[in-house]
């Protein structure tokens, strides 16, 4: 059942909504500059930018300065949390700045590796804008294929995430449990593939293969069924084979920090229903995803 938001779409304005942007960086000194400039250079500028500077050990903090307008939030962590339920802490420290905040629309999470085309809040802004029931979309990585709206470059409504206590809750998979959240209540998510988001980094490019654990750990505390976890696993292990090896075994395990009953059973119906129905379109977006990743 659809829950009602705060703030309908008819009141925010279609030619300049109010976003705000979330970015997490550590030790990004060669990325972070370039990803500021291309918020800068946006056709609809973010009223709000803010950045959570992980324990950075390098000039990450001193870049975030020589742009006025950044907001920043400094955390002692002194790791790479890129993959770990922990990062979910440096996100929430971010949102924790917009608990108060009246005035904004939409919310942005960016990486601090990523290029946004100059068009893109403007677009997917006003796309939700014209389709109310949308509350997370996201464009897609250059020379990637997504189905669902990815972490970096995803747009949220803010009442709807303030519904559900604008934070990310701190476990394994916690990005997706926000778009699975969203459908099982009712509302849609999209991706729009003509936005073309450019990485100064390629996704997994920094990743141990023991990260992959924590992939499984993830898929497994959202209640993804056998089938689905091996489709993933599959997809993973083209670009990493010990990762996806990783992967199984985190799936496997023990691990039983999981979601709420409610979405663990939405998770899996659907899943099944996919299995059961499959169609031309869904046999077409696996391949795509299988030939992409």
């Amino acid at each position: 059942m659809v829950q009602e938001t705060q703030k309908s779409s008819s009141s925010i304005s279609k030619t300049s909504p109010k976003v705000a942007v979330i970015i997490p960086a550590f030790n990004e000194e060669k990325t972070i500059g370039d990803s500021l400039l291309s918020l800068k250079n946006q056709t609809l500028t973010p009223y709000r930018i803010i950045v959570i500077n992980d324990g950075s050990t390098d000039k990450t903090e001193q870049i975030i300065r020589s742009f006025s307008e950044v907001e920043i939030v400094n955390k002692e962590s002194h790791e790479s949390y890129v993959g770990k339920k922990e990062l979910a802490y440096t996100f929430n420290s971010g949102l924790e700045k917009l608990s108060d905040d009246t005035n904004c629309d939409f919310i942005l999470i960016l990486g601090s590796d990523i290029i946004l085309p100059k068009n893109y809040i403007y677009e997917v802004t006003k796309r939700m804008i014209e389709k109310p029931n949308v509350v997370i979309s996201s464009g897609i990585i250059e020379g990637e294929y997504s189905i669902t709206p990815r972490g970096a470059g995803r747009v949220v409504r803010i009442d709807f995430w303030k519904n559900l206590g604008l934070h990310y809750p701190v476990n394994y998979g916690f990005e997706g449990y926000l778009v699975l959240k969203a459908k099982s209540l009712g509302y849609e998510t999209e991706t729009y593939s003509d936005l073309i988001i450019t990485t100064k980094r390629k996704t997994g490019q920094r990743y141990d293969p023991n990260l992959y654990y924590c992939y499984g750990l993830a898929i497994k505390a959202l209640g993804y069924t056998f089938p689905y976890a091996l489709g993933r696993i599959i997809i993973f292990g083209k670009r990493n084979p010990k990762g996806a090896f990783k992967m199984l075994q985190g799936f496997l395990s023990k691990y039983d920090q999981l979601y709420e009953l409610e979405l663990r059973q939405y998770v899996r119906k659907t899943q099944r229903e996919n299995l059961l129905h499959m169609d031309q379109n869904f046999i077409k977006k696996i391949y795509n995803l299988l030939k992409n990743s």
